[in-house]
């Protein structure tokens, strides 16, 4: 049986892929893991830890797919510069790690797929969409030519497509022992179904801080605020940087790019040019929550009646749509392709006529009033249309390069000056370079003019105080040659050092008991919350219900308002409640879900299982972090370079 399923499922990887994608995504929240070391010297490897290797060609081929599914999320939207804000060639290379070192805590566990396993899984991959199997056909395959069809448009490797399938299925199997193995005890997860169905709706009013001039704060009282309460103004290790930028921004206009070049760059990337289906749509929302999910129906059907009679769809939807992204703009949606939308939405866009009304469609939002537009099928983007963003790439992409070139000319002089002094580093400033210095930082820290980049904090902190490193680091900015000027040890800063921040907590401090003080008195002499809020010009806020952890609509989630919104009864007035930096606020408990003991018998099962799969991620992430901090992660930084931003 596997044997013909090798023949005839090659082109499954694609969807493998995803699957394990999904996986780590849902165990590895946070990509930017990576303890990235320089470069290897081996050019065919993208990167190595410890026993591990990932080829180059085996990152291409990820990082393709990778791109593919940002390409497709995000339509137009995605260029170069997003790639790289999101670190995306990183992200995948970490992605791969982390995966072979799940592989090998499974292999330590003795978890295996057979082979029967393997052919079962293929025969059962279903569409999505339609809920059918997808590779199946009244019980035969759909043919050798679909196969090779999207084997071709998703450049896959036929030869790996049953050693990943497995791989896929050792995952999951993996994911299912951790979750078997965790324990969620009943008050949890009673405790979490309460945090997220027992819900409040309040009325309240927020009164600004109090207007008064600075509270006068002497040295003396400043000091021994600052003794007896050093814990907020205790400090990590910090240090302080000098650096060489090699900035990319002025390299960039040297750079020229031919039409040839970009020409050339077109005919050998066509295939990643091509877009998928998409409609052009526009709607009108008619929300449930909060509301009467008949009566919201029957303003949708009412809404179907009126643009069936006549009516202007753009008028309409300004008036009534309960959707604030799209109401502006008479509900249009734009264009969008398959897998952008919630799936009831998506199935009556894509299966209506252009110019069709359809409706009410009901989702997880409530009742949808849609017509499309516009239906663009799928084509090839043509080379007038992408010209000039692959020109604007291949110049970026040249520009770093040449700006890593400099980098590692301007590294080897300043390995000739041994340890150079801040002068003999600003000496080599020129046109392309510029000579900055960071303020002292923390390894959370962002320096200024760089933003958070994990390569450049452990560069800084892998030096000893003096000393240059060998070689650059990548920026966004550039490429960045670090010297370590000063190192603050951990601990209690002088007064000296922190006297601005706690003269202004104490004036904060001050000032909240001010605002407090005042709106209490207020709200003592209204009576109630609405003559309180007409007496102080006010306006009474009526937000939608919300959970116990928040967010409360219009105020965000502070914990001392929730607290107490939870703690008070329908009916009751509570307040003032100091708001950070927003001042205080008063407010009317309208209504409290009770706990609904039935719902939660009926649902508790399937919560302990998700709490479960959710603390086997945690162990699992916390698996994985302990291991990648013992080994060495040497990432290609070259080719990570290259890939930023390829093929977009």
């Amino acid at each position: 049986m596997l044997k013909q399923l090798r023949e005839n499922f090659r082109h499954l990887k694609w969807i493998l892929w995803g699957v394990i994608a999904v996986f780590v995504l849902f165990v590895f929240v946070d990509w930017g893991m990576g303890n990235s070391r320089g470069a290897g010297t081996d050019t065919t490897l993208a990167a190595k830890a410890g026993g591990i290797r990932v080829t180059t060609a085996e990152f291409q081929k990820e990082y393709a797919f990778a791109e593919e599914r940002y390409r497709q999320a995000y339509g137009k939207n995605y260029s170069p510069e997003l790639a790289r804000a999101m670190n995306l060639p990183e992200q995948v290379l970490n992605g791969m790690i982390d995966r072979r070192l799940l592989r090998g805590e499974a292999e330590k566990l003795g978890i295996k797929v057979t082979d029967e396993e393997l052919t079962q899984h293929l025969l059962g991959i279903k569409d999505p969409q339609s809920g059918r199997p997808l590779f199946v056909k009244d019980g035969v395959f759909v043919g050798d030519a679909a196969y090779k069809r999207i084997l071709a448009s998703n450049r896959l490797s036929p030869e790996s497509f049953e050693a990943d399938s497995r791989d896929a299925l050792v995952l999951e199997k993996l994911n299912r022992f951790y979750t078997q193995s965790m324990v969620v005890g009943d008050d949890d997860v009673k405790a979490e179904y309460e945090g997220r169905n027992v819900k409040a709706k309040i009325a309240y009013a927020l009164a600004p801080p109090a207007v008064a001039a600075p509270a006068s704060v002497s040295d003396q009282e400043a000091e021994a605020w600052f003794k007896s309460n050093p814990t907020p103004y205790m400090q990590p290790e910090k240090r302080k940087a000098k650096y060489l930028l090699v900035e990319t921004s002025k390299i960039r206009p040297s750079i020229q790019v031919t039409d040839a070049d970009v020409q050339a760059d077109y005919t050998a990337n066509t295939e990643s040019y091509r877009k998928g289906e998409e409609v052009h749509v526009r709607h009108i929302l008619y929300k449930v929550e909060g509301a009467s999910d008949a009566a919201q129906k029957a303003r949708a059907d009412a809404a179907v009646r009126k643009l069936k009679g006549g009516a202007d769809f753009a008028a309409l939807a300004k008036a009534e749509s309960d959707d604030p992204g799209s109401k502006a703009n008479g509900g249009d949606l734009g264009s969008f392709p398959k897998g952008r939308m919630v799936k009831e939405f998506e199935a009556a866009a894509f299966g209506a006529k252009e110019k069709e009304i359809v409706g009410p469609v009901r989702s997880s939002f409530g009742y949808h009033v849609i017509q499309v537009l516009e239906r663009v099928s799928e084509r090839v983007q043509p080379f007038f249309e992408v010209a000039p963003g692959i020109r604007q790439r291949l110049q970026e992409d040249r520009a770093r390069e040449e700006a890593k070139r400099l980098a590692v000319s301007l590294s080897e002089k300043v390995a000739k000056l041994g340890k150079p002094s801040d002068d003999d580093l600003r000496k080599l400033a020129s046109a392309g370079v510029t000579f900055n210095e960071t303020d002292f930082l923390a390894r959370t820290d962002a320096p200024a003019g760089i933003g958070f980049n994990p390569q450049f904090t452990e560069k800084l902190f892998g030096l000893k105080e003096g000393e240059t490193a060998a070689a650059g680091v990548s920026t966004a900015r550039g490429e960045a040659i670090v010297k370590c000027v000063e190192i603050r040890k951990p601990g209690l800063p002088a007064f000296a050092e922190v006297k601005a921040r706690v003269l202004a907590d104490i004036q904060k401090k001050k000032q909240d008991e001010a605002t407090l003080a005042s709106v209490k008195q207020a709200l003592e002499s209204a009576g109630s919350l609405e003559a309180f809020a007409k007496k102080a010009n006010l306006k009474v806020e009526t937000p939608d219900a919300f959970p116990k952890a928040g967010p409360i609509p219009g105020l965000g989630a502070p914990k001392a308002v929730l607290d107490a919104v939870f703690a008070a009864k329908a009916g009751e007035t509570k307040g003032p409640v100091a708001v950070d930096a927003r001042g205080a606020v008063v407010f009317r408990i309208e209504s409290v879900t009770p706990f609904d003991d039935a719902a939660f018998e009926k649902e508790k099962a399937a919560l302990k299982e998700q709490m479960r799969g959710q603390k086997a991620s945690r162990v699992l992430q916390a698996l994985i972090q302990r291991q990648r901090s013992d080994l060495k992660v040497e990432f290609n930084k070259d080719l990570l370079s290259r890939m930023a931003g390829a093929r977009t």
